[in-house]
């Protein structure tokens, strides 16, 4: 009689390939401390703090820093995808090792200086400017920093003279941690991470009670969201606002998985309150939508209290508050996918028409495919897919694209059965994750490497935007091949 053949191998690869994507994530998260324990540098803003957030000062040179963001960004995608490798084999991590992880990551992130970007030292700006009694919508930061403002020295000279593009809802946040600040950029920053870093765990404990019981599904949260480096390098590290936004959308999606008038309203209000910290989250809005669609009570309240919230919180500021979000419509970043379209037929660096008619055509494609291909989302849970396909189609195809607006994505993407869109959208996280880094200067004004000539030259204007729309294409093709289903769980029947 033939011996069969024994299931441990599949089992050992499985365990292997699990604990070697935590040894990466937690690699990860450990280099992102040093780059931000080490000081200002080309990846870390100067503060002008002796406390908290603290840090050596150590003045590390600008080809470490780089090459030290690079590795923890790539390890950090890599241990996800391992991660997500091994559940699908049936690894089962203890879920109490991995939140008691994302506890002790997100608390170390928060108490050390920002990484990565400068943003969170706008934020103070804005917050230092509405809490001396003047508009941030109309006061730009130079009259801060010209007036000798002890919060305006830090300004960062890129975004001087621009006014507010946040919602109402993250200027009162970025306002209360300038008033808990106490007139330090220090302080103020501190307490904005520590803002974002309570909301980022917050969103974890809510995703975790979303996902239910099943430990596979519990650990795949975790794994793309609590404990993944590129938000955590985003979100707490960064100290970006968009961990703001989250807690408000995923409290949506608590609230809408039942019916009746409250659960309507309250939708409504907490994802008016998503949209008035950044506009992008009104996407969402479609899958809260989709889930209310049964009940016409639930549905008409929903868009009550959005429609009621958000005029009230804008009903506070003046029309400049709505005007500058509007004027971000046609803009455009270093990871903007069309860029090698638009750059190869020599239309130049400045966004065109034919690039926004690209993005919107793509945009509306994907989201229909999406809707249409994307595999059947959680049971209760009707809002996540049609939110994840519309927030997907934007932030693949936008002109404007930064890493951190991915925790728009990760949330929704970490409630959805595991498929062939985890990995995708692991690598354009890291790819357009690369293009920002160091993030606290600019990359030219770095003493130039072979290294630095390479990213550049050839990985920023080229490599990065191409990868972009691999992505896009990969995404159309898999989703009208079918391929974008669950593929089912490696069994050990299947094995033997």
């Amino acid at each position: 009689m033939a011996r069969r053949p024994s299931a441990a191998k599949p089992r050992w690869h499985a365990w292997f390939a699990g604990y070697a994507g935590l040894t990466a994530i937690g690699a990860a998260v450990a280099v992102m401390l040093a780059i931000a324990v080490l000081g200002p540098s080309a990846a870390v803003p100067d503060l002008g703090g002796g406390g908290l957030p603290w840090s050596l000062r150590t003045a590390p040179s600008d080809t470490l820093v780089l090459r030290l963001s690079w590795g923890a960004v790539i390890a950090g995608g890599l241990g996800v995808g391992a991660g997500l490798y091994g559940l699908r084999r049936r690894w089962r991590p203890p879920v109490g090792l991995l939140a008691a992880g994302a506890v002790i990551a997100v608390l170390a992130l928060t108490l050390v200086p920002p990484a990565g970007s400068t943003d969170v030292l706008n934020y103070a700006i804005y917050g230092r400017i509405a809490a001396l009694g003047h508009d941030p919508y109309v006061t730009p930061p130079a009259w801060l920093h010209r007036i000798g403002d002890p919060v305006g020295e830090f300004a960062p000279l890129a975004w001087r003279n621009t006014p507010s593009v946040y919602g109402p809802l993250a200027t009162w946040a970025q306002m209360a941690a300038s008033l808990l600040g106490g007139g330090s950029m220090a302080g103020t920053v501190l307490a904005l991470k520590a803002m974002t870093g309570l909301t980022f765990l917050l969103s974890a404990f809510m995703l975790d009670r979303l996902a239910g019981p099943d430990p596979e599904r519990r650990a795949r949260v975790h794994l793309l969201w609590s404990l993944n480096p590129l938000m955590l390098w985003h979100v707490v590290l960064g100290g970006h606002i968009d961990g703001l936004g989250v807690v408000f959308l995923v409290a949506a999606l608590v609230v809408l998985r039942g019916s009746g008038v409250f659960r309507g309203l309250a939708a409504g209000a907490l994802l008016a309150a998503a949209v008035a910290v950044k506009a992008p989250f009104v996407l969402a809005g479609a899958g809260l939508v989709w889930a209310a669609r049964r009940s016409v009570v639930t549905l008409s309240a929903m868009c009550m209290g959005l429609f009621a919230a958000l005029v009230t919180m804008y009903a506070t500021q003046g029309p400049e508050a709505l005007g500058n979000v509007a004027g971000k419509i046609g803009a455009r970043s270093l990871a903007d996918p069309w860029r090698v379209i638009t750059d190869a037929l020599g239309m130049g660096t400045e966004p065109s028409l034919l690039e926004g008619q690209l993005a919107l055509g793509a945009a509306l494609l994907i989201g229909l495919l999406l809707c249409w291909r994307l595999a059947p989302g959680p049971s209760g849970l009707d809002s996540v897919r049609p939110a994840l396909a519309w927030c997907l189609c934007w932030l693949l195809t936008s002109p404007v694209q930064h890493p951190w607006y991915d925790a728009l994505l990760f949330p929704l993407l970490a409630l959805m059965p595991a498929g062939r869109l985890d990995g995708l959208l692991i690598v354009r996280g890291v790819v357009t994750s690369l293009i920002y880094l160091p993030g606290a200067v600019g990359l030219l004004s770095l003493q130039p490497t072979p290294f630095i000539t390479w990213i550049a030259e050839t990985y920023r204007p080229w490599l990065a935007p191409l990868a972009g729309v691999l992505v896009i294409v990969c995404v159309v093709v898999l989703s009208l091949v079918g391929a974008l289903r669950p593929r089912a769980p490696a069994s050990a029947s299947a094995r033997e």
